[in-house]
């Protein structure tokens, strides 16, 4: 089974079938929800989630530390059934998700639950209060180069803002606040192009000028507009404005495209390493 097989047959259930991908049996959880969540659109109804940092199993007392969701659906032009605060700590009735063959590239459902009835909010749970505490607690790297990064929770990452020539940008570190060595290896990289700023400015947008300037002469709304468009003008059009690095070091530069692709973000991917690998348009 490929993935687009996979998407259309998940699609394709029915309220019925999605829900009998859980397992009949109920029981009681206790979870600690933190942020985040969303919808799906599924066959005639809304595959809804939130997501938790950690829950306790009511009946063996075990603390999970380890983050999962919790579903239900949701009918068309009807109201949610459940409504889930941020940073609260529930007593649910739910339904484990069932084991599932996924395609590559999928990651196995882990800690999904199906919710049955909020049993309790702002429920008592020692454990859970304890984590939330520290969960609430702001985390901060401090860096001779880069300043002051925020741990951003929800998109796991470091953001801040550094000056860049004449300008400020955005910087982040797409790394886990408990990943040591790769923050060390996302600081590293991130700074070698604050360090020789005037060098890889030039370099980003001389390399999306030779890889785009072509597709924005198709993007121009006519023939005289396009004749202006030169890899040099594209070059000096565009700017920067985020610098995205991972824990492996390799980043993504994103730059404003002064309306040459009416406004979508260009951005130019690489390493160190390997250099500038590839320039498209996002947004």
């Amino acid at each position: 089974m490929n993935l687009l097989e996979y998407m259309r047959r998940r699609n394709k259930m029915t309220l019925s079938e999605w829900e009998d991908t859980f397992e009949k049996k109920e029981r009681e959880i206790i979870v600690l929800r933190h942020e985040g969540g969303g919808g799906s659109l599924r066959n005639g109804f809304w595959d809804w989630d939130a997501y938790f940092l950690a829950y306790v199993d009511c009946e063996t007392g075990e603390l999970h530390k380890e983050e999962g969701r919790i579903e239900f659906p949701v009918i068309d032009k009807e109201e949610p059934p459940f409504q889930f605060e941020e940073e609260t700590i529930y007593k649910l009735r739910v339904r484990e998700k069932l084991p599932e063959e996924v395609p590559e590239g999928v990651l196995p459902s882990k800690n999904h639950f199906l919710v049955v009835d909020i049993l309790e909010e702002d429920a008592v749970c020692p454990e859970l209060e304890e984590m939330l505490i520290e969960y609430r607690k702001p985390v901060v790297l401090q860096d001779d180069v880069l300043g002051e990064l925020t741990y951003d929770k929800l998109l796991k990452s470091f953001e801040g803002n550094i000056a860049w020539l004449r300008g400020k940008i955005h910087i982040s570190l797409y790394v886990d606040k408990d990943n040591k060595s790769g923050i060390t290896k996302a600081k590293k990289s991130l700074k070698t192009m604050v360090l020789e700023q005037k060098k890889w400015d030039a370099d980003l947008r001389r390399f999306a000028a030779k890889e785009l300037t072509k597709l924005a002469c198709e993007w121009a709304e006519s023939e005289e507009e396009a004749t202006l468009i030169t890899e040099d003008s594209f070059a000096k059009r565009i700017s920067l404005s985020l610098i995205w690095v991972t824990s492996g070091g390799s980043f993504t530069a994103y730059l404003d495209d002064d309306e040459l692709f009416f406004g979508h973000s260009i951005a130019v991917s690489g390493s160190l390493k390997k250099g500038m690998i590839s320039a498209k348009i996002e947004g």
